[in-house]
């Protein structure tokens, strides 16, 4: 039997509700089935992704179009994907070809989008979900490499890395990239051959 599911909103605010989810689910004991009663305090976040653009250089290097913006809540600048929330109602690939544009300035079709992944973010707290996509590009597609974007709360300054050396100085530690940014590149690079799948 499907587990009885309600909310009972705390707070609430343009982007974010914190609730008090009450779960019900039954647990069979002998014939009857008897049920047990749980509260828990949730964050319920929209959805949310990133998309990296790469390509193969002149030289036959791999290249990826990454941002780089300000992130308040750590008080430093951080590089990663385009991204950004997901509108209720937006298709996923969709919605990653948006946040690409506005960030970027690249232009391209949301079917040229494979998603690598979808993961819970933080599942003990948070109500919400990330996904991750790449999408190959021609290099010509990057029109301003020093491109920088000004929105009403971010600013973004396009940046292009060489795969290789990106991921060897996050190895060293000489740059720190948030997880989903991490597996994102991750997941690239075992996509160009750069890191061997062993599983």
């Amino acid at each position: 039997m499907r587990p009885n599911i309600k909310d009972r909103i705390i707070s609430k605010t343009k982007y974010l509700e914190h609730v008090i989810r009450t779960v019900v689910r039954f647990h069979k004991k002998g014939k009857s089935l008897n049920p047990v009663k749980i509260n828990s305090s949730v964050i319920k976040l929209p959805h949310g992704g990133q998309v990296i653009p790469y390509f193969k250089d002149s030289s036959g290097n791999w290249k990826v179009v990454m941002v780089n913006q300000y992130r308040i809540p750590i008080k430093a600048e951080t590089i990663e994907g385009a991204g950004g929330r997901i509108g209720k109602n937006e298709a996923i690939k969709k919605a990653l070809a948006r946040e690409l544009n506005e960030e970027t300035g690249i232009k391209i079709n949301h079917k040229a989008i494979t998603i690598i992944f979808s993961e819970y973010v933080a599942p003990s707290l948070l109500d919400a979900s990330m996904f991750g996509g790449i999408s190959k590009i021609n290099a010509n597609m990057v029109i301003n490499k020093n491109r920088m974007i000004s929105g009403k709360n971010e600013r973004t300054q396009v940046e292009i890395f060489d795969l290789k050396n990106l991921l060897k100085k996050r190895e060293e530690g000489v740059i720190k990239i948030d997880l989903m940014t991490s597996r994102l590149l991750d997941e690239l690079a075992k996509t160009v051959g750069l890191l061997v799948r062993k599983y």
